[in-house]
């Protein structure tokens, strides 16, 4: 699977190296189309790693943890790959906020997560 993602990234950097002589505009669709292309087939390689991880949680009583961290590793794997097209677009602003959106999510996704934490430091002072 590996060779084929590099063999994507390979065909799409000889487009888009192509394309910025003859039209610049389109250079910057062809890299972000790439783009989705190498991230789409990247989560088809996670899928088995996150359903074992999925299996381990449940087994362990884990769930809210493992589930908070697989949450934001993909608003991190989403939002870095979304604010990484918009700076081949040239949009570093944009790029920025998407980066800066993905951080509240974290934040938020994070809330149970300090809450449980919260209440077991206060379990343990009480004993």
């Amino acid at each position: 699977m590996i060779l084929k993602i590099c063999g994507i990234a390979l065909i799409g950097l000889i487009c888009v190296s192509v394309m910025k002589t003859l039209k610049n505009e389109i250079s910057g669709f062809i890299s972000a189309a790439t783009g989705l292309l190498i991230v789409g087939s990247s989560f088809a390689l996670m899928y088995p790693v996150i359903s074992y991880i999925g299996e381990i949680s449940n087994d362990t009583g884990f769930s809210l943890y493992i589930e908070t961290i697989l949450k934001a590793i993909g608003i991190a794997m989403i939002s870095q790959t979304t604010s990484d097209i918009c700076r081949d677009c040239g949009e570093n602003a944009i790029a920025g906020r998407v980066e800066f959106a993905a951080k509240a999510s974290i934040m938020l996704i994070s809330l149970p997560v300090v809450k449980s934490l919260i209440a077991l430091a206060f379990e343990v002072m009480e004993k």
